[in-house]
């Protein structure tokens, strides 16, 4: 049982992504942790089975407590969606809920229904003196509640206003606030003022009217840290609420119900509006109550059968095959018809992919210029939230390299039902693979700053071009924001060194998104071909054996790769209609 005192709703900041909790349950099937022991050597053992699986490039060593740091990822967002149940003194627990997410399409039904029994306060996330009676609400049906209302809801919104929602009660209170504070927003847009600003404002004088009695008595402390002044206390919380603010995004666009803008709104998908009219009018609002035995409590938090859904039906789920295609029969399972559902969403979303795919080739200069505008969104930080900016890089890079030639451009990221990304590839494989007909490109893409950059990419970057290699003739294009000179290092010291584990010489392209940019611009000036492209590859080969015989630096390789990347891409007609 924990304790918050927090009085915007409470997030979860482990894992970040709630696809993580699927690898989590990868790793305790691997090593035989269910319905053992709970206790700190069990959470010591998880954390170092989860380091040598390197799930989300979790590294062993790094943290210095281990049985925290396993603590902290088996009972945040893992235990309050009822995927496990960690109690101190009896076995741990995959319930049963986890044990359909080894079903990855069975992964948003699930999630949906765990997503929508959450509640504060609960047995399990007891209020503090602070601020007891705030809270009486299943934040993510109230969330959806308010999407729907209002036909879409940005992030910033949400941050200010969504999350500020603690009790059901004051639901149409927080719709009118919204309504309100659109309506001032874009009078500040026509005044030209500085929208962040004035976003910023919003939230602050919030925050202060929120918090006004603990400001005002002093009592300034956190959980965390032992904020000393008005300001820090402030800054902390503020901090707080932005990352479960996060958080709490990533599980609303997890469960599929959803579509989003680029960095602007989420709005109900209309493929999955009457999922949504049901659930909002038959699930009910009040919250179980919260002196209810803890074993009862995690009986019905992970029961994969409540709250009783549209698609909970065989005759409706049917339907809804049928609708997108697919047949099934009342003697199927209920999750059989659940999986040949999700499978025939996924069909119908890479369509759509396929479909922009197509319209990409076509070089229109309205999605060149919106490629564009978003690769300089993305720099500037104008993507909401922080954390879907590397997942709109990543396909935003997609939709460039589609456009520049003639390859099958694939991209790994997941998607939603208007073809929009939801999250970026999973590990273990380029994040975009260019198939040719004699061979590939593997494309690396990256927000990270640093020493961080050479220390997550390196490594996994020149083994995934390297396994790629090993099938295929192929190559790597590196594109970071900005690129770490370790990384450059690295690459040309790779790029001449012949390997027996990857089948000869790893070959890897570094570019920042600038250069990335205009070497976009002039290639879909011309009919570029796949050899026109290899061409580089095979140049950057032999510049690279050729400047270390004559003691040249990684400067110069990389000076010289760009040059002749420009070079092939330079000469040729314009095709931009």
């Amino acid at each position: 049982m924990a304790v918050f005192g927090e009085r915007f709703i409470l997030g979860f900041t482990s894992p970040r992504s709630p696809y993580l909790i699927q690898e989590y349950i990868k790793v305790i099937d691997k090593n035989k942790m269910d319905d053992i022991p709970y206790n700190k050597s069990f959470q010591e053992k998880f954390y170092k089975f989860l380091s040598k699986a390197q799930v989300a490039g979790e590294m062993a060593g790094n943290a210095k407590d281990k049985a925290l740091a396993g603590r902290d990822k088996l009972t945040r967002m893992p235990q309050a969606l009822g995927f496990f149940i960690t109690q101190k003194g009896q076995n741990f627990k995959v319930t049963e809920a986890g044990k359909l997410l080894e079903d990855s399409a069975l992964f948003e039904d699930v999630l949906l229904h765990q997503m929508l029994k959450y509640q504060l306060p609960s047995c399990l996330h007891r209020e503090r003196n602070t601020n007891k009676g705030y809270f009486k609400i299943k934040p993510f049906l109230e969330l959806i509640r308010l999407v729907n209302v209002l036909e879409y809801l940005t992030y910033k919104e949400m941050l200010i206003f969504g999350m500020t929602l603690t009790n059901y009660n004051r639901f149409e209170e927080t719709v009118n606030k919204i309504k309100q504070y659109r309506v001032d927003r874009k009078k500040i847009k026509k005044q030209k003022k500085s929208l962040k600003r004035f976003d910023y404002e919003t939230q602050l004088n919030l925050f202060t009217n929120l918090y006004k009695d603990i400001i005002d008595s002093g009592n300034i402390e956190t959980r965390e840290s032992k904020t000393k002044t008005a300001e820090e206390y402030m800054k902390k919380k503020m901090s707080n609420w932005n990352d479960y603010t996060d958080s709490i995004f990533r599980i609303l666009r997890a469960s599929g119900i959803f579509v989003f803008t680029k960095g602007r709104s989420l709005s109900i998908s209309p493929n999955r509006q009457n999922e949504v009219d049901y659930m909002l009018t038959h699930i009910k609002r009040d919250i179980e109550p919260v002196d209810m035995s803890r074993k009862d409590f995690d009986e019905y938090i992970s029961n994969p059968y409540i709250p009783q859904l549209l698609n909970d039906n065989k005759t409706n789920l049917i339907s809804s095959l049928k609708k997108l295609g697919g047949s099934g029969s009342l003697d199927d399972t209920i999750y059989m018809l659940k999986h040949n559902l999700s499978q025939k969403r996924e069909e119908s979303r890479q369509l759509k992919l396929a479909k922009k795919q197509s319209s990409l080739k076509v070089r229109s200069r309205q999605d060149i210029d919106d490629i564009i505008d978003v690769f300089n969104d993305i720099t500037n930080n104008n993507i909401e939230p922080a954390s879907m900016r590397p997942t709109l890089f990543e396909w935003n890079v997609w939709r460039a390299m589609t456009m520049i030639n003639h390859g099958n451009i694939r991209g790994n990221f997941i998607v939603d039902d208007s073809g929009m990304p939801v999250s970026t590839a999973s590990g273990g494989q380029s994040d975009i693979v260019g198939e040719y007909s004699n061979f590939n490109i593997g494309v690396e893409v990256t927000l990270s700053k640093g020493k961080k950059q050479y220390e997550m990419e390196s490594e996994p970057v020149t083994r995934h071009i390297g396994e790629m290699q090993i099938k295929k003739p192929s190559f790597g294009i590196f594109i970071a924001d900005k690129l770490q000179e370790s990384v450059i290092n690295h690459f040309y010291t790779v790029s001449h060194q012949n390997s027996r584990i990857y089948n000869g010489i790893v070959d890897i392209i570094p570019m920042d998104t600038k250069t990335f940019i205009d070497f976009f611009k002039q290639a879909i000036q011309k009919d570029l071909h796949p050899e026109e492209l290899f061409s580089i590859h095979e140049f950057s080969k032999l510049i690279s054996k050729q400047m270390l015989l004559d003691e040249k630096t990684e400067v110069d390789w990389h000076a010289a790769v760009l040059k002749k990347a420009f070079k092939v891409t330079s000469i040729g007609t314009n095709n931009i209609k």
